[in-house]
This record gives C-alpha cells, sequence and structure tokens, in this order.
C-alpha cells in the first residue's frame, strides 16, 4: 500500500448469435453525442475527448504493500470506528505529490476486519468538497444503511452507519462512495477499501491470507490524476498501470509448498480482470461474499469491476520458483479496446524446507438454493444503445429504457419473497450488473460456456453479461426499504445504467 501524508438448458427466448452480430455493425456509434450524457456539474461526465495522457508509470517490484486496519473501539460482539473521506497526496512517483482522495489517508482504504454477528457502528465524516455516502458492498445491510444516491453525505457533515453483520453472511465484501453521479471520480481518485466479514467455524480459518486489492491508475504529464475522458465514459475508465494494495507490480516470498487464501477484488471503475496463476494450481473458494459448495480448480478467472473471489493457491516445492498473477486479453465488446496483459505480482519461494501439502475440504459453508421453479417476477434489460439525452428523457445507457431517476421505483418485491428475474444484455458491451442489499443465485444462461463457470449456481451480488446473453437469477431481499441496481461499470452507472427496488415490509 501507498502511504499518504494525511449446464443449464438455454433459455427460450434468448437473443441469436446472428443478431448480436448484425449489432456490432453499428460499434461506431460508441462515443456519439457523449459530451451531453448524465447532465450534473461534474467535470467526470462532461469531459470532452483529449489526446492519449503521456504514459507516466510508477515504478514496479515494492516490498509486499500491507493494508492498514480499521481499528475497533469496541469490545467482542461489537464493532465500532471512525471513517473519513479527505483529500489529501500519494507518492506514486518519486519526488510528485499526487493529489487524491482517501479514506483515512491512505489508498486503498483501511481493510474493515469484522464477524458474523457483530453489531456494527461507524461514524463517517465528509470531508471531500461535493457530496458522499459509503456503500457496503455485497453486505445484507438496512436499506437505510446502504450508502445508496438517496441519502448524501454533505460535505463538512458526519452520520453513523449502524448495522449488524448477519450470521452466514462471512465473505469478502468492500466499501466505495455512491453519490448520483460523482461514484466514477471519487473512486479513481483513491476512494476504495476491503471489508471482511468471518465466520467462528470457517474451515479455512488455518490458511495464511493474502489480500489483493486491484485499482489502476492514470497520471498525466504532471503527476496528476487523469480526468475521463469521452472514451472512459463510453467504456468505463482503465488506468494505464494496476495497482495492488496501492503498489505497482510488487514482489513477496514464500515458502515452498505453502498453501494461502487470497482474497482478491476489482475495485476499478470498468476493468475487467481475467486472471491466471503462473507457477501453481488456483482453486475458487468464494465469489464475492458467498462460499461455493466446495473448492474448484480453474485455469483462469473473470472478475468484472466489483466483483471479488477467494481463491487458494499453492506455492512451487522447490526454492526460488515463482507464483505470478497476471491478466489475460478480454474482448468486452464492441470496439471497447482490449486491454494488453498486465502482470500483477511475483512471489518467489524462499530456501526453506518445503511445507507439506495442505488438503482442502471437499466441501464449503455455501448459502441454501432458493426454490425451483419460481415464476418470473422481472425482466431487466441492459442497453447501452442510446443516443444521449433525448426528447422521451432516456439516455445512452438504461435499463429497460429509462434512464435512473432516483424518485421512481423500477422494480418493487416483498421482503423475505424469493424471485425469479430474467436479465438480458441487449447492448454492444459487457456490462456487470449488481444488486444492492442481498447475493443471487445464478442458475442459467444462454452463454455456451456456462456449465464449466464457476458461477453456475453460485450466489454473488455481481454478474457479468456478455453482449446478447440472458441468464436467470433468483434472488430474496430480506429487508424492506428502496435500493439500487445497476451497471457496476461506474461511468455507466453514472449516465443512466440504474434503477431502484423498492422492497415492501
Amino acid at each position: 500500500m501507498k502511504k499518504l501524508k494525511d449446464a443449464p438448458p438455454p433459455i427460450p427466448g434468448g437473443e441469436p448469435a446472428d443478431a448480436v452480430r448484425r449489432r456490432l455493425v453499428f460499434a461506431g456509434i460508441a462515443t456519439a453525442g457523449l459530451a451531453g450524457c448524465g447532465g450534473g456539474s461534474s467535470g467526470t461526465h462532461m469531459a470532452a475527448e483529449s489526446p492519449p495522457a503521456p504514459n507516466v508509470t510508477a515504478p514496479t517490484g515494492s516490498g509486499w504493500p500491507s493494508l492498514p486496519m480499521l481499528q475497533n473501539t469496541s469490545g467482542p460482539g461489537q464493532f465500532s470506528a471512525a471513517l473519513t473521506a479527505s483529500p489529501t497526496t500519494a507518492n506514486f512517483l518519486p519526488g510528485i505529490a499526487t493529489q487524491i482522495l482517501a479514506y483515512n489517508g491512505t489508498t486503498p482504504g483501511p481493510m474493515i476486519d469484522a464477524y458474523e454477528g457483530d453489531a456494527v457502528r461507524i461514524r463517517f465524516t465528509n470531508r471531500l468538497d461535493q457530496d458522499t455516502t459509503v456503500h457496503w458492498h455485497g453486505l445484507p445491510v438496512p436499506a437505510s444503511e446502504d450508502g445508496n444516491p438517496m441519502n448524501p453525505v454533505a460535505p463538512g457533515t458526519s452520520r453513523d452507519y449502524a448495522y449488524t453483520l448477519p450470521i452466514g453472511s462471512a465473505g469478502t465484501y468492500w466499501y466505495h462512495p455512491h453519490p448520483h453521479e460523482t461514484t466514477p471520480e471519487q473512486v479513481y481518485r483513491g476512494l476504495a477499501g476491503i471489508f471482511i466479514v468471518r465466520s467462528r467455524t470457517d474451515p479455512l480459518a488455518t490458511l495464511p491470507e493474502r489480500l489483493v486489492v486491484i485499482t489502476d491508475l492514470r497520471l498525466d504529464a504532471t503527476g496528476q490524476i487523469a480526468a475521463n475522458t469521452a472514451t472512459d465514459l463510453a467504456n468505463g475508465r482503465e488506468g494505464d498501470q494496476v495497482l495492488v494494495n496501492g503498489a505497482h507490480q510488487p514482489v513477496d516470498t514464500i515458502a515452498p509448498g505453502a498453501t494461502e487464501r487470497w482474497r482478491v477484488l476489482d475495485a476499478t471503475n470498468g476493468r475487467y480482470l481475467r486472471l491466471v496463476l503462473d507457477g501453481g494450481p488456483m482453486w475458487v473458494v468464494a465469489l464475492d461474499g458467498c462460499s461455493l459448495p466446495g473448492p474448484m480448480a480453474v485455469s483462469e478467472l473473470l472478475l468484472a469491476p466489483g466483483q471479488r473471489a477467494e481463491v487458494v493457491v499453492r506455492a512451487p516445492v522447490t526454492s526460488g520458483q515463482k507464483l505470478v498473477l497476471r491478466t489475460i486479453a478480454y474482448n468486452r465488446g464492441a470496439m471497447v479496446p482490449i486491454a494488453p496483459p498486465v502482470k500483477l505480482l511475483e512471489i518467489t519461494t524462499t530456501q526453506a524446507a518445503a511445507l507439506a501439502p495442505i488438503t482442502l475440504p471437499a466441501s464449503l459453508p455455501a448459502p441454501p438454493p432458493l426454490p425451483m421453479n419460481l415464476a418470473t417476477a422481472q425482466t431487466v434489460v441492459l442497453s447501452d444503445m442510446g443516443m444521449g439525452m433525448g426528447a422521451s428523457g432516456t439516455g445512452r445507457f438504461t435499463i429497460n429504457g429509462k434512464s435512473f431517476d432516483p424518485t421512481r421505483d423500477d422494480i418493487t418485491m416483498k421482503a423475505g419473497v424469493p424471485e425469479e428475474w430474467i436479465v438480458r444484455n441487449a447492448g454492444m458491451m459487457d456490462h456487470p450488473l449488481h444488486i444492492h442489499g442481498t447475493s443471487f443465485q445464478l442458475v442459467a444462461s444462454t452463454r455456451a460456456n456456462i456449465a464449466s463457470d464457476p458461477r453456475l449456481n453460485a450466489f454473488m451480488d455481481t454478474v457479468n453479461l456478455i453482449s446478447g446473453e440472458q441468464i436467470r437469477i433468483r434472488l430474496r431481499i430480506d429487508t424492506p426499504g428502496r435500493r439500487m441496481f445497476h451497471c457496476h461499470i461506474l461511468e455507466h452507472e453514472a449516465q443512466g445504467m440504474m434503477g431502484v427496488i423498492n422492497i415492501a415490509a
């Protein structure tokens, strides 16, 4: 961390592949009309296209960066702490103070580490010059505590976020701002942190843990964070360099044969991480905040913005060997440029004697399946095919043909009653759908290779849909109130691809 100063059957009705191909012909509209999208006063949404920024790159190869802990000031069964968002500086480049936004003076922000059943109370203070919130991404907290855009914290003010972590909620989560329209800039300037909820009966509790919080960074010629461009608004921002715990390509050592549990978070605005581990095996044991039914060996793993995974890795048994986590090319559709492969981190085995392999448990405490044979309660269509704001009030990025309106309820549900939804991506590029306040079960997809995907029948709070894909999900939201659902490419969310679910008691 950079320390700062201060095999289901296809779903009937899915879009044919030739329709997807036909739509791609129109990918050239990708940046048309963007200067007027989203409205508002934030420069994030009104930026004009500019020449590419010089490739100003932070040094590589620093030692492994640990993350600070948010200090709990209460006793067992409670978690009380103070969290502040404020401007400060970071030294990404030698001798240059880069202006950023930070939680408690660090980016990523301090790790929150609590237990199921804990009563949480966090006093949040906003020292920014604009509204913000704290959204507890993935956590099943009351709607009033979820940090949604309708409950802003004004500059210079504070509020308490108070909730209890339910039994069964153990997993890897994160926290970040969620104000209306300014979320993208607040996140890419540094506001994000990891939140771990632990179980006292965790079958993997004896494994050493490694936190891998992935952000990205784009610096201009003066070493300051560059503003979003029109291309960023169209595709979602991807920085020029990818950081792990705030450092560029950090290195570390590990005992030969050691087994570790890695908690990996994609905290970027719009970067997809198609992850590959060179030098050792990798098993997925959890997605977002929920365990899988059992460990699943994978050769690669895709994380969309906002997603998390817990993976178990095993080091080589001889000294001087390397584990290298890297990304490989991923095609997001339309004419979105394919990000080049990126080395994320490197870990080398020491001269110590090899450790005996650890046998992973065959089963893990996955959530129980939701009821089958539910009638379809909702159909949700994501689209990026609009051409900016028009007389109809709809913009380019929409859900069911509508741009976000915080006063409108787009979906109504009954608290505690499970539903099945059909979700379709009618756009030209991938979109990751996030639903607040719950984890949902992915039960079917029209995508051809879904049967080999660890997400099938698993629970998650963010799911990626490729262009033309249609999925079925089952979900239940247990507490009443108004909650958000949206694309987690933050630039798309801010320009309208977001809606409100009203959960009635």
